[in-house]
């Protein structure tokens, strides 16, 4: 089984979420990469197309895993743009996971997740589960360690 960790991160805090991910499901057995949504500009505004760097192919994948983080109470342009050039997700078992600066659940993480799905949902898949870690929630180890176990077990 081939896992792709499709991830936008512009801080790098979304990456390390990724990279933690992969390590332990590598450490588990499975064939997990990351794949980075990369755009041609660093800093696109809402208004402007986004086009891309590097835009991961997932049809190698038999997993999905998107991660992004949530800008302005919702998610990443970036990711919504990707999301939304990709081809049919059929047949892929999609998981996904969100960052967020503030731990107030009325910041966006569930926006964004319900913006994933709906996303996904247009592609004829289906997010198993979707995960929230915020960066100033004193539980934040607890919260990433908790998606990571989640999504190996659901594997």
């Amino acid at each position: 089984m081939k896992i792709g960790i499709v991830v936008f991160s512009k801080t790098n805090n979304t990456f390390s979420v990724a990279e933690r991910l992969q390590d332990a499901l590598v450490k588990q057995g499975f064939d997990a990469v990351i794949d980075r949504v990369i755009p041609v500009n660093d800093n696109p505004g809402p208004k402007e197309p986004i086009t891309f760097q590097h835009f991961p192919d997932l049809s190698a994948y038999d997993v999905i895993i998107f991660g992004s983080p949530v800008w302005a109470f919702s998610l990443a342009g970036v990711m919504k743009a990707y999301l939304a050039e990709l081809p049919t997700l059929s047949g892929k078992k999609v998981f996904c996971f969100v960052t967020k600066q503030l731990a107030s659940k009325f910041t966006g993480g569930n926006k964004a997740i319900r913006q994933i799905r709906s996303a996904v949902a247009a592609k004829n898949a289906t997010v198993d589960q979707g995960f929230i870690i915020s960066w100033k929630d004193k539980n934040r180890e607890a919260a990433i360690a908790d998606c990571i176990d989640q999504i190996a077990t659901a594997l």
